[in-house]
């Protein structure tokens, strides 16, 4: 086997606010991993705000690891990136590409038995004026999405306030609303809040406050399930989550747990729970939304996932996945079934 670390900078349509930081452009590297010659793409794109590591570590740890493949099998290779996810994933998601196409299968195939045929997705509203947000709903709503997550948390309460409610009278009650406040509120603020929003039948909120133990602490007694996103880094700390009991929901980024097949392990407490595993991808090129979507039809879950994130970006590796009437059709051909232009190899 050989690597190859290919970089990009990819501009967002407009920046995306969150209550850790401003998000203008995903920059990142391909991570081309060949194999006698069938060829496995990963995603290597650390998210600001999230990712512990900056750009150029995390892409000198998957360089150096590339090194080692000449003499160690890619297993063992990948357990020195146990502690390193985002590296971690870059690498597995390559492997995994190249393993479901020398077996004949989608990557979602390769992943789970039965996995789905189409993916549903949510709109991500992160615009930070209200005025932009309600555009992007009505936008959102036309193009046949049912789910929309509103990013709050990052405005005032009375601003976050006044856009679940314009958003909910824009929709109606036929289009599930969802909340990612990105740990950006404090325990009690949270209950408040969501108190206060509870009559406008809010699916779930994410992340409402920071940390698992003040999530689940808020998720007792708030009349909104909530879900737990970036205070759960690993798979144990997902577990930890889910065991829980008043978690409703965990968030599943593949890219930045380490992998398709540690975000498998993932999805497997989660529905031996009775906990809904929920997908995302982290604004990632077409590589690692595709890498997402696989990973979300091998969960099995019908409901949406954050998947459709590829919009967001004003250029991108490779032609993105379409939606199509609030979904996304998984690639039934060998492997990822997303390749990157050759401008980008």
């Amino acid at each position: 086997m050989s690597l190859d670390l290919i970089p990009y900078d990819l501009p967002l349509r407009s920046p995306m606010a969150t209550s850790h930081a401003i998000v203008a452009d995903r920059r990142g590297a391909l991570v081309r991993l060949d194999d006698d010659g069938t060829i496995g793409w990963g995603d290597l794109c650390p998210m600001p705000g999230w990712s512990v590591q900056e750009f150029e570590s995390l892409h000198d740890q998957v360089d150096m690891a590339g090194l080692r493949l000449d003499e160690d099998m890619i297993g063992d290779v990948l357990d020195t990136l146990v502690g390193v996810p985002e590296a971690r994933a870059a690498l597995a998601g390559a492997a995994a590409d190249v393993l479901a196409q020398e077996a004949g299968l989608s990557l979602a195939a390769h992943l789970a038995p039965e996995p789905l045929e189409r993916v549903a997705v949510n709109a991500t509203i992160g615009a930070a004026d209200v005025s932009t947000a309600l555009t992007n709903v009505y936008l959102a709503i036309a193009n046949g999405i049912e789910t929309i997550k509103l990013k709050v948390a990052h405005r005032r309460v009375e601003e976050d306030i006044a856009l679940v409610e314009s958003a909910r009278r824009a929709v109606g009650d036929k289009v599930e609303l969802r909340l990612d406040a990105n740990g950006g509120w404090r325990p009690d603020e949270a209950l408040e809040i969501l108190h206060r929003l509870a009559p406008l039948d809010i699916a779930v909120c994410e992340e409402p406050t920071v940390g698992i133990d003040q999530i689940a602490a808020v998720g007792a007694e708030s009349p909104i399930p909530v879900a737990v996103d970036e205070s759960a880094r690993t798979v144990d700390d997902l577990r930890r989550a889910i065991a829980t009991g008043t978690v409703a929901a965990v968030v599943i980024k593949p890219q930045a747990l380490g992998g398709p097949d540690f975000a498998m392990q993932a999805i497997a407490s989660a529905h031996s729970s009775r906990v809904t595993p929920i997908v995302t991808s982290m604004i990632d090129s077409a590589v690692g939304v595709a890498h997402a979507v696989h990973v979300a039809a091998a969960s099995g879950v019908t409901a949406a996932h954050g998947v459709a994130t590829s919009a967001l970006l004003a250029a991108d590796v490779a032609a993105p996945l379409p939606v199509k009437d609030g979904a996304i059709l998984v690639p039934s051909i060998p492997g990822l079934g997303v390749r990157p232009s050759a401008a980008a190899r």
